[in-house]
């Protein structure tokens, strides 16, 4: 998970939820709510809440700013979103292509499906990749390939008209107990 700060008047900060160290994790629970585990404040993170993105973008932004406080470090909240890294999209795409390999209508018909983890990803371009190696059946990724998996939230397939083999953001789970899927 990456956390995107936004603001209107400085530079866009990304703040990688995988670089915490366990130190860290106690930090920003304690920020967050003492009666939270650091899964339940990452589901927190993954699902918008406000405090928890504050709170871990306040704790990774403190290592290059050593004095930097809490108080000091109030963003507007609109301009704190949560994208997938890449890990995340791996392990997207693998649900994806599984989902694909039962659907029954033409491929093509998938893409519109597949593109809504274009708004989610940090790295478009790469999700973009994926998307075409799902659609031209190249997926998994070759041995030879570096990537990694993660631990995605997924919802039932669809059953609007679209095809069903939407996978939903590894970010969006909204479960808080210590077992949550979202990393």
């Amino acid at each position: 998970m990456i956390i995107v700060h936004t603001p209107t008047d400085a530079e866009i900060e990304r703040f990688d939820v995988r670089s915490i160290r366990t130190s860290e994790a106690s930090i920003i629970t304690r920020l967050v709510s003492a009666d939270l585990s650091w899964q339940q404040v990452k589901a927190r993170a993954g699902d918008g809440d406000p405090d928890a993105l504050r709170s871990i973008a306040f704790v990774l932004k403190k290592r290059s700013e050593p004095s930097l406080r809490i108080d000091d470090f109030d963003p507007v909240a609109d301009d704190l979103q949560v994208k997938l890294d890449h890990k995340e999209i791996d392990t997207w795409a693998e649900i994806a292509a599984e989902r694909l390999a039962t659907f029954d209508g033409p491929i093509e018909a998938a893409r519109p499906a597949l593109a809504v983890v274009l708004d989610d990803a940090d790295d478009p371009a790469y999700a973009e990749a994926h998307i075409e190696r799902i659609l031209a059946g190249k997926f998994p990724p070759a041995p030879d390939e570096t990537t990694s998996g993660g631990d995605p939230s997924t919802s039932d397939p669809s059953t609007s008209s679209e095809p069903a083999i939407s996978v939903s953001s590894p970010t969006s789970s909204t479960s808080t107990a210590p077992d949550s899927t979202t990393s």
